[in-house]
Parts: C-alpha cells; sequence; structure tokens
C-alpha cells in the first residue's frame, strides 16, 4: 500500500546503510505506468517461492520489486503490507503502512516503501519518510525506499518473468557441478549449448534462475544468451537492487565487484 500520511511531521537522523553486494547496475529507463479507470491503479499478485503463496502489489513498480526481493538471494522472506506503525509527529501521531517487510538472510529485518520518483522529494513526503525512517531505526529496523530509478529494467523485468517458475525446480548437486564444470571448459557457452549438454531446456532455466550459473540479467534472455560461471548464488549478502535510505533518500553507491 503507498504511504499516506497526516499533516504534521518531524525530521530524522541517519542510519548505517544497508551492507549488501549489489550488481552491476544499468541506468534505469523512464515508461509510463498504465493505470486502472477506477482509483488510478494497477493491482495483481506475484507467486513467490520464498514464502509459498502470491504476494499482492498494487502499482507496475510494486510488481517490480517483488521480482528483485524473489531473485534476490540476501532476501530470504518477504511479505506485502507487514503492519501499521503508529508515528510521532509534532502535533500528534500519524499511520504508516510500509509496503513491504524483508527477512534478509542475515535476520534483519527491512522494511520498504515503494514511491514514484517525482513524489519522493516533495516536502510533505519527505519529511513523512524521515519520520519513519527515524522511528524504525530506533526499533532496531532497517528502512529504505526504492523508486523507479532502481526498478525500470525492462530486459531484467523480462526475463525475471520467463525465469521465475524455474525457481521452484530441484537441482541435485551432480547436475549444478556437472553444469559448472561445463561452461568453466567450454568457448563461448550459450543457453541453447548448455541445454543440449544437460538434455533438457528447463534445467538450464532452473541453473540460471537459481544463480548456479552466470547470466547478465539486463540482456535479452534468449538461445545465443553467454553464459559464465559464478559464485553469486552461494553469496548470501547479493541483491540485484540499489535502494536509498534515509535522512536524504538518496541512491546508495554501488559497489564496483558484487561478484568478489
Amino acid at each position: 500500500m503507498s504511504i499516506e500520511f497526516d499533516d504534521q511531521r518531524q525530521n530524522a537522523g541517519r542510519r548505517p546503510d544497508l551492507r549488501l553486494n549489489i550488481t552491476p547496475q544499468p541506468k534505469a529507463e523512464r515508461a509510463r505506468e498504465p493505470v486502472t479507470r477506477s482509483r488510478g491503479q494497477v493491482r495483481g499478485g506475484v507467486p513467490s517461492t520464498k514464502i509459498n503463496r502470491s504476494i499482492a502489489w498494487e502499482s507496475q513498480n510494486e510488481q517490480k520489486a517483488c521480482y528483485h526481493f524473489e531473485f534476490s538471494p540476501a532476501v530470504k522472506a518477504f511479505r506485502e503490507q507487514p503492519q501499521t506503525f503508529y508515528l510521532p509527529a509534532s502535533k500528534g501521531m500519524f499511520r504508516y503502512t510500509p509496503d513491504f517487510e524483508l527477512t534478509l538472510q542475515n535476520g534483519e529485518i527491512c522494511y520498504v516503501e515503494v514511491k514514484p520518483l517525482s513524489k519522493l522529494f516533495t516536502p510533505k513526503v519527505l519529511e513523512g519518510l524521515q519520520v519513519a525512517h527515524q522511528f524504525l531505526a530506533e526499533k532496531g529496523h532497517r528502512f529504505i525506499v526504492l523508486t523507479e530509478e532502481e526498478l525500470n529494467f525492462p530486459h531484467r523485468i523480462r526475463n525475471f518473468s520467463i525465469l521465475r517458475p524455474y525457481l521452484r525446480y530441484e537441482i541435485p548437486p551432480h547436475i549444478s557441478e556437472q553444469a559448472k564444470a561445463w561452461v568453466e571448459q567450454v568457448t563461448d557457452p550459450t543457453l541453447e549449448a548448455l541445454s543440449r549438454f544437460l538434455g533438457f531446456r528447463s534445467m538450464a532455466f532452473a541453473l540460471i534462475a537459481q544463480l548456479h550459473i552466470g547470466f547478465d540479467f539486463d540482456q535479452p534472455l534468449d538461445n545465443t544468451s553467454p553464459l559464465f560461471t559464478s559464485a553469486i548464488g552461494d553469496h548470501h549478502e547479493t541483491c540485484f537492487f540499489t535502494y536509498r535510505t534515509g535522512p536524504d533518500f538518496k541512491q546508495c553507491a554501488i559497489p564496483s565487484n558484487p561478484y568478489a
């Protein structure tokens, strides 16, 4: 659910940033979001293998966020509209319901707001986010904001959509090891060649989806897609998204080598 604030707000202090290894990020593409006639929103659900149910979303940016959470090893589980907080303001209290709650592999809880960039730095919204940032930090929780600049990557989202069903496939350890060895030994390995080696395409998709085999998610996935070996699937701190955090909510820097 989108954030809803009353009129009163207060400022917040800074808290140390999340320490996550982030995959290299291209420049996001801006896109017009389609809306419904009823309430100006699109709605739907994304099936999640991490919690074995469908996650509801209320905007296309929320849908894209769900895909990023689902594929990021750093995120152990996530849920939508987790709970409502009553936050202190200068003249009373106001209600705030984060869009998502993430449980990270290290046990940390991180609350997420998905917001259009055009609204993020308006005084009313920014001050409310700063209050939420400070309140949650005092409770020992992280708070981050995602906008279309962190989420709108058409090739990546399309690849997530194609590969999502294969997150459920069970991959025998010996198949994973054989595939990794094959990719290391072959000159210019591709998806088509890996599929021939394994004998069926679904297992090749599963190996890529579950990050046993490396692939550039920001390029179109097809038969000629180049593959590479990667230990990224074993790195529980790896995530696919950059993010913003308080008090200024500027985009965080990207590590130069997230695969190290």
